[in-house]
C-alpha cells in the first residue's frame, strides 16, 4: 500500500505512547502535510524546531490543491535522511532534538483519496468558518494517520494536542468520527484536548469538524497569505541562497525554493515553546499570529484584526523568526557550540501570572538575563495591548530595567494585561528571547 505504513506499524509497536515519556512542558504536536512545495520548505524549518515541541505524529495527507497527495514521492524521507546527517551537530546546540529514527517511527500516511476533494477546489472560497458541510467521513476507511491521531488522543495525558493542518484536515476528521462512534466514553475527553490550527480550510473537514465536533478548538488562519506564502517575502533571495541552501549542510541544501515562501509555517510557529506562550490561548498572539473568537461557534477562531490589519499579528515577528531560523541553519554545520549563536536566557523571580485588585502595586522581575555566547544583550518590557482585555495603556517608566512596577489600574470588570520581556543579543544573527506575563486585575 503506501510506503510509510510499514514504518508506522513497526514504530508504533516499539514506541506506543512514546510521547508520554518526553518533556511534558513542551507543546504536543501532530503535523498533517499535503506535500506541496512550500510544505517541503516548511518541513525543513520545522525539523530544526523539533527540539522545542513534543512531536507525536507527522502525517502525509492531501488537500484541494494537492488532491492526490505526495506520499508516493520520497521528499519527506530525503529530508529525514538529511536531518539524520546533521543531527550530531544539532544536539551540540540543543540536546532535546529527537532522533531521525524516532521521527520515522511516528510518521505515517493519512487520507489521500482523490474523490474526497476532486470537486472542492472550485468551492475553495466557500471553505471558511460557518460554511456549508461538504464532506462527512462516516463511511471512509481508517488510515494509519487517522489511527495515530486516535491513539495519541486516547492517551492518559491531559495536555493539549496541537494538530496542524498544513493541507487538508480530512485525516483528523476521520479520527474524531472514530473516537465519537467507537470510544464514546472517552470521546469528549479526547477531542477537548485538540487545538487544530488550519492554514485555510483546504478541504471540507473544517466545516464538518466545527459542526459535528464542537469541543475541538479550531483556529482558521488566513493571514498567512501576504505574510508567509508565495511572493510575500521576496526580499529573502539572498537569505535563502547564503544562509540556507549553501554551506549549511545536507538539510538546507534540500530547500526547494529561492526565497522564503512557507505558507504553512505559522501553524507550527504557534506551538513553539519560546516564552511567548502563543499556544496557551488563540487570543495571546505570538510568532503564529493572534486570533479572535468568531460569532458562529464557541470554539472557532479566526485572524484578529489589530489596528485594522488582520496580518499585523504575524507580520510583526517575521524578521525575528527568520533570524532564529538562520541561527539554526548555522547549528547544522557548527561543530562546536561556540561557532554559532544562541538566544539569551531569562530567569524569572516570582510568578508569570498574577491576580491583583485595582490599586495594588504590581512588580515583575527578571532574576537574571544572560547570554550563553557572552554576547551583549539589550532588554525591554512592553505591553501587548491587543492580547489583553484591558483597553488602557500602562506607563512603563522602567521599561529598560530588569524590574518594572506599576499600580493596577481601575477596572469596571475583571481584565487582563499582557507584558512581554524581550531580550535581544548582538550576535550574528541577532536573536531574541521572550517571557510573557499575564496580570489579571479585579475591580
Amino acid at each position: 500500500m503506501k510506503k510509510l505504513i510499514v514504518l508506522f506499524l513497526l514504530g508504533s509497536a516499539v514506541l506506543t505512547s512514546a510521547c508520554n515519556h518526553t518533556q511534558q512542558q513542551k507543546p504536543r504536536v501532530i503535523v498533517m502535510t499535503d506535500g506541496e512545495v512550500d510544505d517541503h520548505s516548511s518541513m525543513i524549518r520545522f525539523l530544526l524546531y523539533t527540539c522545542d515541541v513534543e512531536v507525536c505524529a507527522i502525517i502525509e495527507t492531501n488537500s484541494i490543491f494537492q488532491r492526490h497527495g505526495h506520499s508516493n514521492e520520497d521528499w519527506y524521507e530525503k529530508q529525514l535522511n538529511a536531518y539524520e546527517k546533521v543531527y550530531l551537530n544539532l544536539i551540540k546546540h540543543n540536546p532535546d532534538y529527537p532522533t531521525a529514527e524516532y521521527l520515522r517511527s511516528v510518521s505515517s500516511v493519512g487520507d489521500e483519496v482523490y474523490e474526497r476533494v476532486k470537486d472542492l477546489r472550485e468551492k475553495r472560497w466557500e471553505l471558511i468558518p460557518g460554511g456549508d458541510i461538504l464532506m462527512k467521513p462516516d463511511n471512509w476507511e481508517d488510515t494509519p494517520g487517522s489511527d495515530k491521531i486516535v491513539e495519541v488522543l486516547l492517551e492518559d495525558n491531559p495536555a493539549p494536542v496541537h494538530i496542524q493542518a498544513w493541507g487538508g484536515g480530512n485525516t483528523a476528521a476521520r479520527a474524531f468520527y472514530k473516537l465519537k462512534t467507537e470510544y464514546p466514553d472517552d470521546y469528549k475527553r479526547a477531542v477537548s484536548k485538540v487545538v487544530m490550527y488550519n492554514i485555510w480550510y483546504q478541504d471540507g473537514a473544517g466545516n464538518y469538524i466545527e459542526n459535528y465536533h464542537p469541543d475541538v478548538t479550531m483556529i482558521y488562519c488566513g493571514s498567512f497569505a501576504g505574510t508567509w506564502n508565495y511572493r510575500s517575502q521576496k526580499n529573502t533571495y539572498d537569505f535563502i541562497e547564503n544562509n540556507v541552501k549553501n554551506n549549511h549542510g545536507s538539510l538546507g541544501a534540500l530547500y526547494p525554493q529561492d526565497y522564503v515562501s512557507e505558507g504553512d509555517s505559522p501553524a507550527f510557529f504557534y506551538s513553539l515553546f519560546n516564552g511567548l506562550r502563543n499556544y496557551e490561548a488563540p487570543e495571546f498572539g505570538g510568532w503564529g499570529g493572534r486570533f479572535e473568537k468568531t460569532d458562529l461557534f464557541e470554539n472557532v477562531y479566526k485572524d484578529a484584526v489589530d489596528d485594522g490589519d488582520n496580518k499585523k499579528s504575524l507580520r510583526m515577528w517575521i524578521e525575528q523568526v527568520n533570524n532564529d531560523f538562520e541561527a539554526r541553519m548555522d547549528w547544522c554545520v557548527a561543530e562546536n557550540f561556540a561557532d554559532a549563536n544562541h538566544k539569551p536566557t531569562i530567569k524569572i523571580k516570582g510568578d508569570i501570572d498574577q491576580t491583583v485588585n485595582s490599586g495594588e502595586k504590581v512588580t515583575l522581575t527578571a532574576k537574571s538575563i544572560t547570554d550563553p555566547d557572552g554576547d551583549k544583550v539589550d532588554h525591554k518590557w512592553w505591553q501587548y495591548g491587543h492580547a489583553g482585555t484591558y483597553d488602557g495603556e500602562i506607563d512603563l517608566k522602567d521599561a529598560s530595567s530588569k524590574s518594572i512596577s506599576f499600580i493596577a489600574p481601575k477596572v469596571e470588570k475583571t481584565s487582563t494585561i499582557h507584558f512581554i520581556l524581550q531580550v535581544t543579543d548582538n550576535g550574528q544573527p541577532s536573536l531574541n528571547a521572550y517571557q510573557r506575563f499575564v496580570i489579571t486585575v479585579n475591580p
